[in-house]
């Protein structure tokens, strides 16, 4: 009699195969073309996002980027470096090759040779960083139950309570649309404290988030409840759209990552099932483009239009070479602003707007097409390292962990994500983190290990004994 465990695998076998990745491929990006063609350019063509007929031929070759990419993604999601490749693809990779070819703002000629350099770039992603290149390189020195997560409940209560003294704040939530006033007034504060701008940052990207996620995976609903009070506080001070967002990202990733190596083509189908529901909820009920604008444009739209408006920008001006960054030491920055806020500037005419990049877009304002390339090469090592620093972890946990910093890959050039978004923060709390005394996943039976062959995993203690050590920090 097949185990239960066996029986969840059998349902989402069918996900894995070469026809059904394909279906889901082409409807996302069927999906996609008409939220922007019918719904986002006539209601947002004042900030670019206009609408032309693709080019056949080209457009063709766009499709077969994105389902050529999506099958040799890996199959099944075994560990973190096959969770974070599939959402950087999902919400960077197939809105980049796809938007230019829809945007009248590169040529077709140009537009294809963007969708050509980002999918031969990301190719190396898919390939190489899910391969677990290194083990056992990074040390591990986990800590007991009792002991790691009272620390970061204090690390938690430490830096919100910096920033209610630092900021203060606001009575009611901005508005939507109210944001940028907000996000402008922090960031002055920002330019000034260096330590405002890693704590907020670090809880952004994973503090808050990891909050959430003991809540949620040891059922402790307090912690789940203080890590969703962490990103509104956060949405109230600095306008970050993606706080309102990330708890209802982790709430449905939660759901699939709980089961037993689930399929890696399920990430993909939230893109088109997600802006779908958010089209027919706008018709039905609010008759306004309110969610379609939230989630279908600003998720898996904006990203593909931001990097066209990357490529727009630098291919006529110098490059930065990160001389506003790492390497100002070496390359003198040109510019009286950064790359984000120049293509504010330049590309959507808005000097007040700070048009996050993902890692690709990043990438080529750097060094140009060669610098998405080396951007890929960077992340390869990274996933390698974030691999080898949850070895001995549940795979789900793991993951879960980090899918906010996925997301900010989506948003910021691979080095920023790095230190200020996070992941280094997160490898660090990684290895830091017990690998013994994990509760039994929701569905029953222990969840698959993010170990590989040959690494040592210890055994799971009883929740019991969870609960009790745990008394007094509930």
């Amino acid at each position: 009699m097949p185990t239960t465990a066996f029986v969840r695998s059998a349902r989402l076998s069918w996900l894995t195969t070469a026809p059904v990745v394909t279906a889901i491929a082409l409807a996302d990006v069927a999906v996609t073309h008409y939220a922007y063609e019918a719904l986002v350019a006539p209601e947002f063509s004042y900030l670019r996002y206009a609408y032309r007929s693709p080019d056949p031929l080209y457009y063709a070759i766009a499709l077969a980027l994105v389902v050529g990419l999506a099958l040799v993604m890996p199959r099944r999601l075994e560990r973190p470096s096959h969770w974070i490749t599939w959402v950087i693809f999902v919400i960077t990779v197939v809105p980049s090759v796809i938007i230019p070819q829809i945007a009248p703002v590169l040529s077709p000629g140009d537009s294809v040779e963007l969708a050509g350099w980002i999918a031969g770039s990301f190719l190396l992603v898919a390939t190489l960083g899910t391969r677990r290149g290194l083990r056992e390189f990074l040390p591990v020195r986990p800590l007991s139950q009792r002991t790691f997560w009272p620390l970061l409940f204090a690390l938690w209560a430490a830096m919100h309570a910096y920033l209610l003294l630092t900021v203060g704040i606001r009575l009611s939530l901005p508005s939507i649309d109210d944001v940028y006033g907000v996000r402008a007034a922090l960031q002055t504060e920002k330019a000034d404290s260096p330590a405002l701008e890693y704590t907020v940052s670090w809880l952004a990207g994973f503090i808050d988030a990891a909050m959430m996620i003991r809540g949620l995976w040891f059922r402790r609903w307090l912690w789940l409840l203080a890590g969703v009070l962490g990103p509104l506080y956060l949405y109230d001070i600095d306008g970050d759209k993606t706080a309102l967002l990330s708890p209802v990202a982790l709430v449905l990733a939660y759901f699939l990552l709980r089961r037993d190596r689930p399929a890696g083509s399920a990430v993909m189908l939230a893109a088109p099932v997600l802006s779908t529901a958010s089209m027919v909820a706008d018709l039905v009920f609010f008759h306004d483009t309110e969610l379609t604008s939230l989630i279908s444009r600003r998720v898996f739209i904006t990203p593909g239009l931001v990097s066209t408006g990357y490529v727009a920008v630098f291919s006529n001006i110098d490059k930065a070479r990160l001389g506003h960054s790492v390497l100002r030491w070496l390359f003198p920055y040109p510019y009286p602003v950064e790359p984000a806020d120049l293509v504010g500037a330049l590309f959507f005419d808005r000097p007040d707007t700070h048009a996050n990049a993902s890692l690709l877009a990043d990438g080529y304002a750097n060094f140009g097409y060669p610098g998405m390339l080396g951007a890929c090469v960077i992340l390869v090592v990274l996933l390698w390292a974030i691999d080898d620093a949850t070895r001995g972890l549940p795979a789900g946990f793991s993951c879960l962990l980090f899918l906010v910093p996925a997301l900010t890959l989506a948003e910021s050039g691979v080095l920023t994500s790095m230190l200020t978004g996070g992941i280094l923060f997160a490898l660090v709390f990684c290895a830091l983190a017990p690998r013994t005394g994990w509760p039994s996943v929701p569905t029953g039976g222990p969840q698959a290990s993010a170990a590989g062959p040959g690494d040592r995993v210890p055994g799971s203690e009883p929740v019991a004994r969870i609960r009790a050590e745990e008394t007094s920090i509930s």
